[in-house]
């Protein structure tokens, strides 16, 4: 290679002048590109997120304990038409034949769950088969207990006590 001549040694080094590593459209594309992405990626999980429409739904809060059917349980009749309150909270309206109608707290079984599709409302079991839906009257066994013993689950009192769902859930229109 030959020697740079006194002019070139002379000249200091321009760090800014430098030639760009892409063009301007280079730039512009890999300003683009993560945001194509990014919109490619939503979209995917939207439409696998969606479903085919069964099951889906607002998912309403529920309390559930560690009972499970074959864990035995309590003799106790519980028993009221399934409600949902502003809360998205699930409760069980007792008193019929004219009595005030007065607020049951459940907490239900390990695994169920509930949805909401518009003003409907569905209780699955732990194997996602619907027990009943908003208006049912239901009716159960298990015990009453205090709501402290399940603090830390969605839509139970502060004080007071819970009806514990411990059998078979039955419900009539």
């Amino acid at each position: 290679m030959a020697d740079p001549t006194p002019d070139e040694r002379d000249q200091p080094y321009d760090r800014w002048s430098r030639p760009q590593a892409l063009s301007n459209r280079g730039y512009a594309i890999a300003a683009v590109v993560p945001f194509v992405i990014a919109a490619i990626g939503f979209g995917i999980v939207a439409l696998v997120s969606s479903g085919d429409g069964a099951g889906s739904g607002v998912t309403v809060r529920l309390p559930t304990s560690g009972w499970a059917p074959a864990s035995g349980g309590g003799d106790a009749l519980i028993q009221g038409v399934l409600r949902l309150d502003d809360q998205r909270c699930v409760y069980l309206e007792a008193g019929q034949d004219g009595a005030d109608p007065g607020k049951v707290w459940a907490v239900w079984p390990a695994g169920y769950q509930a949805t909401r599709e518009g003003d409907r409302l569905t209780l699955l079991d732990s194997d996602g088969n619907v027990v009943a839906h908003d208006g049912d009257q239901i009716s159960t066994s298990g015990g009453f207990g205090p709501a402290g013993t399940f603090a830390g689950e969605p839509c139970v009192p502060a004080s007071g006590e819970v009806a514990i769902v411990q059998s078979e859930v039955t419900a009539t229109p």
